[in-house]
């Protein structure tokens, strides 16, 4: 095993592994890490994860819908998706880097090595291999490697139907029953092959390699996995063609890592190492690589993009990929239907989505727009047409899934994003001024209150004042006097219905009853209408000492120093008066049920920034930074997830205190990169 590494050189070093000085690689000396420990490696249609306990599966096009080797998230009997023999497979260490990962391993006097990387152009992945001989004798070394093929969801359901044949120096696989991905063919090669023994098996999904090392000198050779659209005939004998040569394929290692290195790297001095590292790098390529790109994880392979998902993820990229966020936000914007409501998620290859209730999903649109606006004057996206989509009405249902195409009728960004807006004032309650929360609003947890969002309330009244500024530049003069209108009845509503003398309650049930007063047994506070109240109505002069006071109160019950996470409400749902909706279904203190949400949590940090309160936002920031709550081992072993990446949530259940939930899917990281660039970045 490759671990002679001066560990002292590592940074945040807690004996699984730590940081290399410049903080953009992560290295693991010991892969027995608490959980999968993984790197997710992508371009914008073919991906991989690779963990530390093996890799964990391949997609092409659809991270979930075309899955090629099989997805395991069991981490207690982990079965990887791709297994290797001779290598990857016994005592190894591993280099995750932006856009790659590399195994080391050492077996008497052969080093080995395996870079993993996903060309930016090519549908492919690239595992190249280097043995290295120290010996003076000549070895022979073997290597096997093998697929767990699903070429689908699931390869419960399709491998029945898998067809492969090797030919010409490769393996191709099909499932022609597939629906949706019929004309796809897969494959497997090896590239460098001279004076390799190679032997594909075409039943076992495998191939099996031998070769002869001469005393003291090296052999390189690459097995590709790929994927192709059968209208790509030639696909293979290209690839084969395009990395023929050793150094054709070290170029295009090359040429991805500064793909890479150019998209993430940043240059912060915050004052904080840990949020440096974070900030100068990772923080960017979990929101591309995987949000963006990938959409897909260890936890989660989901494939769809999310109206409020991957548009809120494509704000961190108005300063350095501004085009990115142009095109979500143009994408978006034809998922609309002509009432205003949009899609709450949907598969491209297919138009498949989901129509719900949800009430801030289309609010994303005015308020990503306004963002992108305001930060690269780019004011043309405001005429861009885009259509909307076919109307399918839900009946009696609270939720449709179906195939939903675009109609001809179209419509300006700009009135796309009004439309939003006018389709949400209309679900004002006339009895406390406030609006509908549908099913859910930002928590979608909160599927059963079916009365009005506090917090919904306060996002609407900031979209307002931004949008206002909008429709001044395409002299909507209505739509002025709407946002100015609106600002102001919101702000009576909110002082008269809202304030419970410490803090902002966060809902009211259909029957009236409230949620997240000091009345309430459970969640009698919400982090998230504390910070968005700062948030949209800091400019409120006669407001200054209930928005002080609503942070301390927040700081008081949500603030866990001792254990360094930041709650999304308290006390936690367990036996609720009145049901707030699947949140309940989770344990107290897991996830939303009142642990740490890390998306919510930014906030909070936010919201201090807006008051001046620097010093208490940096303080909220660091508790977020994984790195804090995995700098020794034994911190490590109760974080237990990664430390180089954010976790969607950090439990506050006594039994797993401080553990993390989810990683890389999950939207947290976006929005801690954007705090920290919007209040951090010029100073």
């Amino acid at each position: 095993m490759k671990n002679d590494m001066d560990t002292s050189k590592l940074k945040a070093f807690n004996t699984y592994g730590g940081f290399n000085k410049n903080g953009d690689e992560y290295h693991i000396l010991n892969t027995n890490t608490p959980l999968p420990w993984c790197n997710v490696i992508a371009n914008e249609r073919f991906g991989t994860i690779i963990s530390s306990y093996g890799t964990v599966y391949t997609y092409f096009k659809n991270s979930r819908e075309y899955k090629i080797t099989n997805w395991c998230n069991d981490w207690i009997s982990f079965t990887p998706g791709e297994k290797f023999e001779g290598i990857f497979d016994k005592d190894y260490n591993l280099v995750y880097g932006f856009g790659y990962a590399t195994v080391l391993e050492d077996e008497e006097y052969i080093e080995k090595k395996l870079d993993i990387f996903v060309p930016v152009n090519d549908d492919i992945k690239i595992q190249l291999i280097e043995i290295k001989n120290n010996n003076s004798d000549e070895k022979k070394v073997k290597i096997k490697y093998s697929l767990d093929l699903a070429l689908g969801v699931a390869k419960e359901t399709n491998a029945n139907f898998i067809l492969s044949k090797c030919e010409n120096g490769y393996l191709k696989f099909k499932n022609p029953y597939t629906q949706e991905f019929n004309d796809i063919e897969s494959f497997l090669t090896v590239l460098l092959d001279e004076d390799l023994t190679i032997i594909y098996d075409a039943k076992n999904y495998s191939v099996s390699i031998e070769a002869t090392v001469k005393a003291n000198s090296k052999k390189t050779f690459a097995i590709v996995l790929g994927a192709y659209d059968s209208s790509k005939s030639n696909y293979i004998e290209e690839v084969r063609e395009k990395f023929n040569t050793e150094e054709k394929i070290y170029a295009e290692y090359e040429a991805t890592k500064k793909y890479w290195r150019e998209k993430v790297v940043r240059h912060f001095k915050t004052g904080s190492e840990y949020l440096d590292i974070m900030a100068n790098g990772w923080l960017l390529y979990q929101t591309i690589v995987c949000r963006l790109f990938a959409k897909s994880g260890f936890y989660q392979s989901g494939g769809a993009i999310g109206f409020r998902d991957q548009l809120q993820d494509s704000m961190a990229l108005i300063s350095t990929w501004p085009e990115k966020t142009r095109s979500q936000i143009i994408l978006h914007s034809s998922k609309q239907f002509e009432k205003g409501d949009v899609l709450h998620w949907w598969h491209e290859h297919n138009n498949a989505g989901i129509r719900t209730y949800f009430s801030d999903d289309y609010l994303w649109l005015p308020y990503v727009l306004s963002e992108y606006v305001e930060k690269t004057k780019d004011t043309s996206i405001l005429d861009v047409k885009t259509p909307y989509l076919e109307d399918k009405p839900m009946g009696d249902n609270r939720e449709l899934y179906d195939r939903f195409e675009n109609i001809d009728v179209k419509d300006s960004v700009y009135n796309h994003a009004k439309k939003a807006i006018m389709y949400s004032l209309s679900r004002i309650d006339e009895k406390n001024g406030l609006l509908d929360i549908g099913d859910g609003d930002w928590n979608d947890g909160f599927s059963d209150i079916r009365g009005q969002s506090v917090w919904l309330t306060f996002f609407m009244m900031d979209i307002l004042k931004r949008f206002e500024k909008l429709a001044d530049i395409v002299l909507d003069k209505d739509m002025i006097d709407v946002c100015k209108k609106y600002r102001h009845l919101f702000k009576h509503s909110i002082v008269e219905h809202t304030w419970d003398s410490d803090h902002f309650v966060r809902a009211f049930f259909a029957n009236g009853d409230v949620l997240g007063a000091n009345s309430n047994v459970e969640c009698k506070i919400d982090l998230i209408t504390q910070a968005w109240a700062v948030i949209s109505m800091k400019d409120y002069k006669d407001l200054k000492d209930e928005l002080e006071l609503s942070l301390k109160t927040a700081d008081k019950y949500l603030v866990d120093r001792e254990h360094m996470l930041v709650r999304l409400l308290y006390p936690a749902f367990d036996k609720p008066k009145n049901n707030p909706g699947y949140i309940k279904a989770y344990v107290p203190g897991i996830r939303e049920n009142g642990g740490q949400y890390t998306h919510g949590a930014t906030w909070l940090a936010k919201a201090y920034f807006e008051l001046g309160k620097d010093k208490e936002a940096m303080e909220i920031l660091n508790m977020l930074t994984p790195i804090i709550h995995s700098d020794t081992k034994e911190k490590a072993n109760i974080y237990m997830v990664e430390p180089y990446v954010i976790a969607a949530d950090v439990y506050s259940n006594p039994e797993h205190m401080g553990r993390g939930g989810w990683t890389w899917y999950t939207g947290s990281s976006a929005w801690l990169y954007k705090i920290i660039e919007d209040y951090l970045g010029k100073k």
